[in-house]
């Protein structure tokens, strides 16, 4: 007589193929989203950066990027012009256009999985000014890097680092099989 049907015995033996397949592929996929979200961090960070440079340019003002922890990002943007990027004037505040923070708390420009790792979260918050100068308040470059949880070892990490007197954005890439910077283009 013919059976028709699997009996238990084989659901059994396809249900643990497919965990121990997935056990191998779980891992990659968790990665590979890490990888991403790292990514778009890195292209929301430098499209931040381009904004702000090109918006106090246009109204001949002042732009400052802020760090108000490792995984929050915003910025500001006044019509208030300054010579130099060392400081913020005291009268920044006073003529500020945009403050997205100040409309909606939870404004980040980063996902929040991403990590900064800069003076910038320490020393003070990043000035751009409309003569093309940017500056780390109280003076040094513009240095930020993006990891996961403080290591790029693991899914990589980005960096960049802005030139004070130009502003030219300088971008590199966490090369992990050399464990170097490689500079991008």
């Amino acid at each position: 007589m013919k059976q028709k049907g699997v009996s238990f015995l084989e659901v059994i033996v396809v249900v643990g193929i497919l965990l121990i397949a997935s056990s191998f592929i779980t891992p990659s996929i968790m990665d590979w989203r890490a990888k991403r979200s790292l990514e778009s961090d890195y292209f929301a960070l430098l499209s931040t950066i381009d904004f702000i440079k090109t918006r106090v340019r246009t109204i001949n003002g002042t732009g400052v990027l802020i760090c108000s922890s490792p995984t929050n990002l915003t910025y500001q943007i006044s019509s208030n012009p300054q010579s130099v990027a060392s400081s913020v004037s005291s009268s920044f505040s006073s003529n500020l256009l945009e403050d997205p923070s100040s409309t909606n708390v939870n404004f980040n420009v980063l996902s929040g999985d991403s990590t900064m790792v800069s003076t910038l979260c320490s020393a003070g918050r990043g000035v751009f000014t409309s003569n093309g100068l940017a500056s780390i308040e109280g003076g040094g470059a513009i240095d930020i890097e993006l990891n996961r949880g403080g290591d790029k070892t693991k899914v990589g990490g980005y960096r960049v680092l802005v030139n004070q007197t130009t502003g030219f954005v300088q971008k590199y890439r966490w090369k992990e099989n050399g464990n170097a910077w490689v500079e991008q283009d």
